[in-house]
């Protein structure tokens, strides 16, 4: 039995490679806890979105996170200030980024859905935990040349079993 077709389209490597560098610096910037630069890769009425299970709709159900631009400046200020009293000591994590692939796009305002499978493990106060998801990044055209995040939409695999303490950016 072979494998089923997907109806993914055509990609320039280059484009990928574009793309997947964006996912990789990312995830650089939240182990090194350079929260304000990572703030700047999305755009001003960007949405980080992490439902508490597959099938979970943000307007009825309770989820894991849901910032819009203003909230996620918050969320920052806050890891950044040291009042994040839940961080203390911070969190140390490694966020792994792999399987990057466009979902769809790009359409004619550039827009990309890029999904990625991403694990994050994170050590604090002598505990390892493990976090894997399914990733989707909604990229918009930065008007330089680049690209920045109009979506992030982290799917756990794990959502919907007890999860601890999660206070640290996945």
């Amino acid at each position: 039995m072979s494998a089923p077709e997907t109806s993914r389209p055509a990609l320039d490597p280059a484009l990928l490679a574009e793309l997947s560098a964006l996912l990789y610096r990312e995830a650089e910037l939240l182990d090194d806890r350079r929260f304000d630069e990572w703030l700047e890769l999305f755009t001003e009425d960007a949405v980080y979105w992490i439902p508490q299970s597959p099938d979970s709709d943000p307007r009825h159900d309770v989820q894991l996170l849901l910032d819009d631009r203003r909230r996620m400046h918050e969320r920052v200020l806050r890891l950044s200030s040291g009042f994040a009293y839940s961080q203390d000591p911070a969190s140390r994590t490694v966020h792994l980024v792999g399987n990057v692939v466009v979902v769809s796009g790009p359409g004619d305002d550039g827009e990309l859905v890029v999904s990625s499978v991403q694990t994050t493990t994170e050590v604090r106060r002598g505990r390892q935990a493990v976090y894997t998801a399914r990733v989707r990044h909604t990229l918009v055209p930065d008007g330089e040349g680049g690209r920045r995040i109009a979506r992030k939409e982290v799917r756990l695999v794990n959502g919907d079993l007890p999860l601890g303490n999660v206070t640290f950016l996945l």
